[in-house]
């Protein structure tokens, strides 16, 4: 059963239950063929359910709306009057069984029916849409109170949405999500229209694409910067609101675009000087805080860093760290580097500093660390004789691998920046060992007197600690024996003995003997001895290491027999038979190293060495060959002119051969007659010399011979040969045993026979005692 309908006043009842006002047949065929312009509405897709039986009509106030729907098969009966009722339960027009049509109340001039009852199909057209008008229109079958299901339509006025209210948010952070929500009222009637609201978002006054148009609207701030946003609504197929009032948003983000006045991003300055204060500033919402942090620790809080006058503690490295809740961030780094002095903070050896005793043949490391800025060159010294250098260092370090008696002493490390003076730090270095002689033992252990005369012996012996002396002799003596002695350093002393008006009973050898903890005893002999010649120089050698003019000899000199002696150096050129003196050297008492200047290119010399002193000269020789670098001059190549006759050629080279031959057969005869009885003994003794580089001693007879070219060979001499060497003059060394001497027409050279030798090895006056000459 449908509603009833409400009556009409003054209208007549035409049976249909509803009250209908009067019209004159005339009025009613006018107002039915009444053509009405009027705008169609568009229609949304749906159905009210209930009455409704077609989609709503969706009009603007003051628009016209067009209705249409049709009426349910069997819903009409036949004969009967057909009525439409608005939302408000008044009939807004009757079409009777005749088709005519009556509009009532104040739809009288604003609607036209173009419906079709025989066709079932319900038409009109509504101008002046009121806010009244909204809601659903029903139909009726003319029975009183009747109503058709499903037969109607419902209108729906549109208006215009509120404007939204300012947009509110959460906190927006930069770099986070925030949401803006937005919030409007539809003002569309009925109530139950069914349209919903979509929103649109501006940001400074420019659309934003969005991916939901509803609100609330999610997004990520992606700037620090301030931006204005404003929305409005707008309903589906209707109307938009105004824009709201602009929110403005101002993200919080943590520090960024850290400064520092001034930017100087190092200092470089020497102790005491001021240095800048240094503020640091950053852009921040909410503010930050600042603290300074060197070297990674926190120095100070607050923006400004101030370090005031400059110490060495400052030096490092400085940065900024503001923060806020939303993070910190970190400045350039400012670099301070406070230069100062430098200091030796330790100086070391194996560890231990001040004065330090090590044993003798130990490893020592001595090791020195400074504390300068800049960095320091550093020397260890001995003394004043450096030891190592480092450069730019702030450590150094040297390493003796086997401590020596004599590296007893003063060390020192040193240390320079060119900031202010020089550090320096030492340690005495102490070095237990036992006793020894402190230079040549030969010139110590053998002296030389005049009988009668007198004789100091020192004897210098390194020990530390110091050790004692004890002085004694095998066989009886009237000397005074008792020790005396006297310290030159902390390591070495002199033990010291006076003989007096010398006698043949004194000569001979003494013993003395030193002793301390360290080594225990070491006894030595001292042989007094007779003036006279001096020792034979040893070592005699070529050093390899000649020039194309020149070469090195060395030589180890002997005792001097008592006096100072000499040594007279002799050479000729391999090939000849001159010797020539090239030189005449003073006694040094160390090892003598000389350079022969003067010489021929790529020639072999022989050099002979003997000693002399005021008494005599030295019973033999030393010899060793060299040869300057390079090859000898070019030799001038023989040429027959072209103008000379092939005869002449032949009788040339033919007095040649001839001479040979005749040259040869002389030297047959002489050596079966003259040389081969001497030479029996020459493979018994050594060489003239071994090698071209090794040195071999001649012995000269008791006549004293100054020269090898001196000596002529006579079958009365009868002398003793140790070997015949020859020498041929060839570019390159040759072997001992193979060479030949140029000449050898001439009598050959000759070595001597063998002298003991001297005896005496020190300097004392030239006398004679017992025993003067060889012993």
């Amino acid at each position: 059963m449908g509603r009833p309908f409400l009556g009409i006043p003054g209208s007549n009842d035409r049976g249909f239950g509803v009250k209908i006002p009067m019209v004159s047949p005339r009025c009613q065929t006018t107002s039915m063929m009444k053509i009405v312009s009027a705008t169609v509405l568009y229609v949304i897709a749906g159905v009210v359910s209930g009455a409704p039986s077609a989609s709503p009509v969706l009009s603007a106030a003051s628009d016209t709306a067009r209705f249409s729907w049709e009426i349910p098969q069997g819903g009409l009966g036949s004969g009967v009057n057909f009525y439409t009722v608005s939302p408000a339960g008044v009939a807004v027009f009757v079409v009777t069984a005749a088709g005519a049509s009556v509009v009532f109340g104040n739809y009288t001039g604003r609607l036209e029916y173009q419906g079709n009852i025989a066709a079932r199909n319900v038409t009109f057209t509504l101008h002046n849409i009121q806010i009244s008008d909204a809601g659903t229109y029903t139909c009726g079958d003319g029975a009183p109170g009747t109503v058709i299901q499903n037969c109607g339509q419902k209108l729906v006025v549109l208006g215009k949405p509120t404007t939204p209210g300012q947009p509110s948010a959460t906190t927006p952070v930069y770099n986070q999500k925030v949401t803006l929500t937005c919030s409007s009222t539809s003002t569309t009637v009925p109530a139950d229209h069914g349209l919903t609201l979509a929103y649109t978002w501006q940001r400074d006054n420019t659309n934003i694409t969005v991916t939901s148009p509803g609100s609330p609207y999610t997004f990520t701030v992606s700037s620090r910067d301030s931006h204005s946003y404003r929305c409005r609504a707008r309903e589906s197929q209707g109307l938009e609101s105004e824009w709201s009032q602009g929110y403005n948003m101002d993200p919080w983000y943590g520090p960024y675009q850290i400064s520092l006045t001034p930017s100087t991003s190092s200092y470089t300055v020497t102790e005491h000087q001021a240095l800048p204060s240094v503020t640091c500033s950053a852009l921040c919402r909410p503010g930050c805080s600042y603290r300074w942090l060197h070297n990674g620790t926190v120095f100070s809080s607050g923006a400004t860093l101030s370090l005031g006058q400059a110490d060495r503690s400052k030096t490092g490295s400085y940065r900024c760290q503001p923060s806020n809740v939303h993070g910190s961030g970190d400045s350039v780094r400012v670099s301070v580097d406070v230069q100062y002095p430098a200091t030796v903070s330790m100086f070391t050896a194996d560890s231990l500093s001040g004065s330090v005793t090590v044993n003798e043949s130990d490893p020592v490391t001595l090791r020195c660390q400074v504390d300068s800025s800049p960095r320091s060159v550093i020397r260890i010294l001995n003394g004043t004789k450096e030891l190592t250098k480092a450069d730019n260092s702030l450590t150094a370090e040297y390493r003796l691998e086997s401590a020596d008696c004599r590296q007893r002493g003063n060390y020192s490390c040193t240390a320079t920046n060119n900031i202010g003076a020089s550090g320096s730090q030492g340690l005495e270095m102490l070095v237990k060992c036992s006793p020894r002689l402190d230079g040549p033992v030969a010139q110590q252990l053998k002296y030389a007197s005049r009988l009668g005369g007198n004789m100091n012996v020192s004897v210098s012996v390194l020990a530390y600690p110091l050790p004692t002396f004890t002085w004694s002799r095998s066989t009886s003596t009237r000397q005074d024996l008792t020790e005396s002695s006297s310290p030159v350093s902390d390591i070495l002393v002199t033990a010291r003995l006076h003989l007096t008006n010398l006698q043949k009973q004194d000569f001979g050898d003494y013993s003395l003997t030193a002793n301390n903890v360290e080594g225990g005893s070491v006894a030595y002999t001292v042989s007094i001895v007779s003036e006279g010649p001096p020792q034979t120089p040893t070592q005699f050698r070529d050093l390899d290491n000649a020039t194309t003019s020149s070469v090195w000899l060395s030589w180890l000199p002997g005792f001097n027999g008592g006096h100072p002696q000499m040594f007279v150096l002799d050479h000729h050129q391999f090939g000849t038979r001159t010797w020539t003196v090239y030189k005449t050297y003073a006694d040094t008492g160390k090892m003598m190293v000389v350079e022969v200047t003067g010489l021929t290119r790529g020639d072999i010399y022989i050099f002979r060495l003997h000693a002399k002193n005021d008494y005599v000269d030295s019973n033999r020789y030393v010899f060793v060959e060299t040869r300057t670098a390079g090859d000898p001059p070019n030799q001038q190549n023989l040429e027959t002119p072209c103008s000379c006759t092939w005869v002449i050629a032949g009788s040339t080279v033919g007095t040649l051969l001839l001479t040979l031959l005749i040259g040869g057969i002389v030297l047959m005869v002489l050596y079966r007659k003259v040389y081969k009885p001497k030479l029996g003994h020459i493979l018994k003794e050594t060489a003239l010399r071994k090698s071209t580089r090794n040195p071999e001693s001649v012995d000269m007879d008791n006549r004293e011979y100054s020269s090898l070219d001196q000596i002529n060979l006579e079958e009365s001499e009868k002398q003793q040969y140790s070997q015949l060497k020859m020498y041929e003059n060839t570019k390159a060394d040759a072997a001992a045993d193979k060479s030949t001497f140029e000449g050898m027409a001439e009598t050959p050279p000759v070595t001597y026979e063998s002298i003991r030798a001297s005896p005496y090895q020190n300097t004392g006056e030239l006398s004679e005692g017992p025993d003067n000459g060889n012993k």
